[in-house]
């Protein structure tokens, strides 16, 4: 009988233990924060996977929406800034009403500069030289032409382009489907589509040539209506 009992206190020994080790490990990471020179995946350790992310020719931003549901917490916006080597160089947070017209999470501007004042990311000109280029090495080193489309997706949400870009975008993937794809993604935002030729000399196939006069020309109709 003593052993069992012995046995039962080793064992209830062990559980406590293994409580006190959790609740003291949970309450380590809720209670660190994001610090200079973090890489990446360490924020992503701490914070999880980010709602948006944006880039700049200075580097990558992560955008975070915590308590977003909660009727009892107010929502605090989150925003990490990485530099190019990868490594955090800024770190903001800050509660917003969730009941705003803003945005919650705006795309920052590739230039650099904050959002304007009525929450629009409209811009005249196309990326400068420097930003594209960050963005063209991005799609370029991504492995899969999903993974590229998902990467530019993410980049039309804060970029203008011009045809010559888009032109030079569109050339890093294999097949002229996949090619109209990421056409259909940046024609909404090309500021010189009168320089439409510079895209339609990428495809080969008289067909391809035209969905892509197709697509340019209802991207343009829209953009003009919505003007």
């Amino acid at each position: 009988m003593k052993r069992n009992e012995w046995m039962a206190l080793i064992v209830t020994s062990f559980l406590m233990l293994a409580i006190c080790m959790s609740a003291s490990a949970n309450t380590y990471n809720n209670n660190k924060t994001v610090e200079r020179g973090m890489t990446k995946r360490a924020v992503m350790h701490l914070l999880g996977k980010p709602k948006m992310r944006s880039f700049d020719a200075t580097g990558d931003r992560w955008e975070y929406v915590k308590n977003e549901l909660s009727p009892f917490k107010p929502t605090e916006l989150i925003t990490v800034v990485f530099d190019r080597n990868e490594q955090v160089v800024a770190y903001y947070s800050r509660t917003s009403d969730s009941n705003t017209n803003r945005p919650l999470y705006p795309v920052l501007p590739p230039y650099g500069d904050d959002i304007l004042p009525d929450g629009t990311d409209h811009y005249n000109g196309p990326l400068s030289d420097d930003a594209f280029n960050v963005l063209y090495g991005k799609v370029q080193k991504a492995s899969f032409a999903d993974n590229k489309l998902d990467l530019l997706e993410v980049a039309c949400l804060g970029c203008n382009f011009s045809c010559a870009q888009t032109a030079r975008i569109i050339k890093l993937l294999s097949f002229s489907s996949d090619q109209l794809k990421a056409l259909s993604l940046m024609a909404p935002y090309i500021v010189d589509p009168q320089n439409a030729i510079d895209i339609y000399n990428v495809f080969s196939f008289e067909s391809d040539k035209q969905k892509a006069a197709e697509i340019i020309t209802i991207s343009t109709s829209q953009a003009n209506r919505a003007y």
